[in-house]
């Protein structure tokens, strides 16, 4: 039987190909996604570690958690860790931060000061010598960037301003440790920390031991002694427990990021088993009768099921240990290109033999269950009853009726559960975490029923789409070829749509969460950007031509404070208030103005209205937005104005047109006066919008700049909906790249069904083609076959996702009130185009193999 397995995997070693490409992508998937882990794992104890690689213990007293009656000094600690008996030498130092000329610019420098033996230091030296008084040693790479070298002089700004100079004595490796690797890092010893005022009390301690002596041993006194003397959460570790005890710290993002990669990699398996499953199905079915010879000469169907099991090991092992190989390298050559490409010479490939033992596991279970129903079946049945053609599942028949109770129930259970998810929180009393886990629940509960109705959901979308090309023969046969074999149209659509409708869903869903905070941030921060009045630099009309000239910006509006409210004038008397009022003061700006500076369709107050920010009046008789305001001109007199309540203002003001200022006989400008002063009165403030194209951070700048103001006075929503607009898209541009792992799987099953088929009907369309059938129409008919399948399952994947897609987003944003849902359109067409597209790719090859055979070849082959 081993024999016949091998002759068997050699006989259909084209047929079995895409099975192990399915299971390489797969594998690589997951065993990258492991590599991950473990490689960041390993960056970090490279970065981290660095500080005590040349020490044995590390000792950290942690004096700021001491108890109120310890007299025990920083000093004191470190000296007895330095004469506690098996400490060969020690090294106590302290960190902290001052301000340095480096090149033309004054920028924080990290200070490491030392006391003991430098040589401990996890960044030795490159070149020079040991800092004294007066002098320090600079990180190499900060030196070179500020054109410093040995006997270079430093100006340090240390205390108030206090500039002092150190010479650079010698140059370090640069630091790896992540907590110091963003600045120049500059260390001095404890002399020269004195003499610069510094001042030095230790913070660590790391120390090397004597050969004979015992790390737990030392570490234990070590501790011991330091607790007794009120210092309970003193810690003396080895140093291989410190770095693994950072690393802990530092990887639960680490161990996230792995579930989270692991979750796709679980999807691309499970679309892996799929093809497999189909894949297996239409091989045994091509070799119906050469197993029924097997058994007619013997062969018992145990015997067959291991046959047919044991080309699936094989194919498994073969597949597994290429995804595996991929994985690996794909890891490796990432993290060298990153270690030379962005000079970090701590990244590291973590190897592990866990991602390999795994990788090589699942792709051999993967392959054997997903051959598993396909074995049994095939020795389910006699050798005469093998002859006969299989039952179709239908509506109709026993397994199709299953299919359809068990899939309805799930559909209309999930459904329940999402819509439920999807209320408002207030309609159904829940909380924002109950509301979004059902909705995941339901989804879930929902999409798995679509997956068992796929057998009659996915035939049924290709018969509906095959209907507008019957007029033509090739057509109808392409059509008619597609729906031959329910199951297997079935098994590889429903592959397919698994990585469609997930795709899908994040577009749909990432939209309409983009949209919906937008809008929700239009309504408390209607304006790209606000540049303020500085308290001694009030700006003046004048600032507008310069902001409006800027790049990227579109319109400008000047606005002036013009009133405030009743709860202004009590600032100052806040022992004779009883009653606490809010204060506000209200900008009157230009209408045209207001209305072209206004984002994302934000409305300006109607004339006669003000608009009332979302915190300008809280607190106001518990109500965020009363119907009505009571405003002060300053000099005594008050007007009543009812609020707009579709218009829209920023989160603490309250805004009005100037057509309504005069309307209700406001002055131009509120004037100044001790009240106003106490209440903390704004001064004008220019509005600015931006283009849609523009980048905020840029833009700020040159803004900032035209307006001769600091950055610190911009504010508004273009930097707050920038980066939301950055993280979502990064977040559905990783997502879906991910996912297409999914869909490229699906795509090879496609490929391979359509390759297996045309073996299976090469008698078929050979005689098609001495009937008259050309090349060109037994190229486009397979084409069109493969069309139907992808088109069928992109139909029903994009529909599922924009119904998963709207539902997941209202339901992520459920706590923000509104919802302002939106589909993208022309992605989702994108998305059809290039699953069609793909099928159609996929057929090129077995379309060529079927048009190359020569009608009388193909007519002679049994």
């Amino acid at each position: 039987m081993n024999t016949l397995v091998k002759a068997n995997v050699v006989a259909y070693r084209r047929r079995y190909a895409a099975v192990i490409a399915a299971v390489t992508i797969g594998v690589a998937f997951l065993a990258a996604t492991l590599f991950v882990g473990s490689s960041v794992r390993a960056t970090l104890s490279a970065s981290v570690g660095q500080a005590y690689q040349h020490a044995d213990i590390v000792v950290d007293p942690k004096f700021y958690r001491a108890d109120e009656s310890i007299k025990l000094t920083p000093q004191q600690a470190a000296d007895h860790v330095k004469a506690t008996d098996g400490v060969k030498s020690a090294l106590a130092y302290a960190n902290t931060m001052v301000e340095a000329q480096l090149g033309s610019t004054l920028e924080s420098v990290y200070v490491t000061i030392t006391q003991g033996d430098t040589s401990l230091l996890g960044t030795s030296l490159v070149e020079g010598s040991e800092p004294g008084a007066g002098q320090a040693t600079l990180n190499a790479a900060a030196a070179k960037k500020a054109g410093l070298t040995v006997g270079s002089t430093l100006n340090l700004t240390v205390g108030e301003n206090a500039t002092k100079q150190v010479t650079l004595s010698g140059l370090r490796q640069d630091p790896q440790d992540p907590s110091a690797a963003g600045y120049a890092n500059l260390q001095l010893s404890d002399a020269g920390a004195k003499a610069l005022g510094l001042g030095f009390d230790p913070q660590f301690v790391i120390a090397t031991l004597q050969p004979q002596a015992q790390a737990e041993q030392v570490t234990d006194s070590i501790a011991t002694w330091m607790h007794e003397r009120g210092l309970p959460s003193a810690e003396a570790t080895t140093s291989t427990q410190k770095v693994t005890d950072q690393i802990k710290s530092l990887s639960g993002g680490v161990d996230a990021l792995t579930w989270v990669l692991g979750a796709f990699a679980g999807i691309a398996l499970v679309v892996t088993v799929l093809v497999v499953a189909n894949t297996f199905s239409v091989i045994l079915a091509q070799r119906t009768r050469e197993l029924a010879l097997l058994r007619t000469l013997g062969a018992k169907r145990a015997q067959i099921r291991r046959m047919v099991l044991s080309e699936a090991v094989v194919v498994g092992l073969v597949g597994g240990l290429l995804g595996v190989l991929i994985g690996t390298g794909v890891v490796a050559g990432g993290a060298a290109i990153v270690r030379s490409a962005f000079d970090l010479p701590y990244v590291t490939f973590g190897f592990s033999w866990t991602p390999i033992v795994a990788g090589l596991i699942v792709g051999l279970l993967v392959t054997v269950l997903a051959s598993l129903r396909p074995a049994l079946a095939a020795t389910r049945v006699s050798p005469l009853a093998a002859l006969r053609p299989s039952e179709t599942v239908t509506v109709h028949s026993k397994a199709g009726t299953t299919r359809v109770v068990i899939g309805s129930l799930l559909v209309l259970l999930g459904a329940a559960a999402l819509i439920y998810g999807v209320l408002p929180t207030e309609a159904v009393s829940s909380s924002f975490e109950t509301s979004f886990g059902m909705a995941f629940l339901g989804g879930l509960v929902s999409f798995i029923g679509v997956l068992v109705l796929g057998t009659l959901l996915i035939p049924w979308a290709v018969r509906q789409l095959a209907r507008p090309f019957g007029a033509k023969i090739a057509g109808r046969l392409a059509g008619l070829n597609a729906l031959r074999h329910p199951q297997r149209t079935s098994a590889i659509g429903t592959a397919l749509l698994l990585g469609v409708t997930l795709v899908s869903l994040m577009l749909v869903g990432a939209t309409s969460a983009r949209t919906t905070i937008n809008a929700e941030l239009a309504k408390q921060y209607p304006v790209d950007l606000v540049i303020s009045s500085s308290t001694d630099a009030p700006l003046t009309g004048e600032v507008q031509a310069p902001v409006r000239d800027v790049k990227g910006v579109a319109s400008t509006a000047f606005l002036t404070p013009v009133a405030m409210t009743k709860g202004c004038l009590s600032q100052g008397n806040a022992a004779e208030t009883t009653e606490y009022e809010p204060c506000a003061f209200v900008l009157s700006g230009d209408a045209a103005e207001l209305a072209a500076t206004s984002t994302n369709g934000a409305k300006i107050p109607a004339l006669g209205s003000v608009a009332v920010g979302e915190y300008a009046l809280a607190g106001s008789a518990g109500e965020s937005k009363p119907t009505e305001v009571t405003l002060s001109d300053g000099a005594g007199r008050t007007v009543t104005v009812p609020v707009d309540a579709e218009a829209a203002a920023p989160m603490s003001s309250i805004v009005m047109t100037d057509e309504t200022r005069k309307q209700v006989g406001l002055p131009t400008q509120l004037p100044a006066s001790k009240e106003t002063s106490d209440a903390g009165a704004p001064g004008p403030q220019v509005w600015v919008k931006a283009d849609d194209s523009v980048s905020a951070g840029p833009l700020i700048s040159d803004v900032a700049s035209a307006a001769k103001v600091q950055q610190t006075q911009l504010d508004g929503a273009l930097p707050i909906r920038q980066m939301a607009s950055q993280i979502i898209d990064t977040l559905l541009m990783v997502v879906s790249a991910l996912l297409a792992v999914a869909v490229i799987i699906a795509l090879i099953g496609v490929s391979n069904t359509l390759s297996l088929s045309v073996i299976e009907r090469t008698r078929e369309n050979s005689l098609l083609r001495a009937l008259g059938l050309t090349k060109k129409q037994l190229r486009g008919m397979l084409a069109l076959e493969a069309a139907l399948i992808a088109g069928a399952a992109a139909v029903l994947g994009i529909v599922l996702g924009a119904v998963y897609g709207l539902a997941g987003a209202r339901a992520a944003t459920s706590s923000m009130g509104g919802f302002a849902p939106s589909i993208p359109w022309l992605w989702l067409a994108v998305v059809l185009v290039v699953s069609v597209g793909a099928a159609i790719l996929a057929s090129v090859w077995p379309a060529r193999r079927a048009a190359r055979l020569s009608p009388v070849e193909g007519l002679a082959v049994e």
